[in-house]
């Protein structure tokens, strides 16, 4: 389960950073992949949520899973926001912030 999510854009670069919990100590979470939005769409990043290998078939307490986090950096010019989905299921939509170090709140 995503708990939290950010990202932040610095010159052409996205970071990512995603916070969560596993269901029970026997699942996991992996990175699919993530792909740069296209100036139509936005930037996607795709995680699989599931058991680990060999626990397929282990029965786990619900409710202890481990927290898990995940940083990615993604290469995109044109995106405001970044589509995140679980197990192909659309999860939540973040707006991307801007760190690029312009404007007045940086000047001393």
């Amino acid at each position: 389960m995503l708990t939290e999510a950010d990202a932040i854009r610095t010159g052409r670069l996205i970071t990512v950073m995603l916070l969560g919990q596993s269901p029970t100590r026997c699942d996991e979470i992996q990175e699919i992949g993530h792909y740069p939005g296209t100036g139509i769409t936005p930037a996607r990043i795709f995680l699989r949520e599931g058991r680990k290998p060999g626990m397929e078939n282990m029965y786990c307490i619900q409710g202890v899973g481990k927290i898990w986090s995940l940083n990615r950096v993604i290469l995109d010019n044109f995106s405001n926001t970044v589509e995140i989905f679980i197990n192909n299921h659309f999860v939540r939509k973040i707006r991307v912030k801007d760190s690029s170090g312009h404007g007045w709140y940086n000047m001393h």
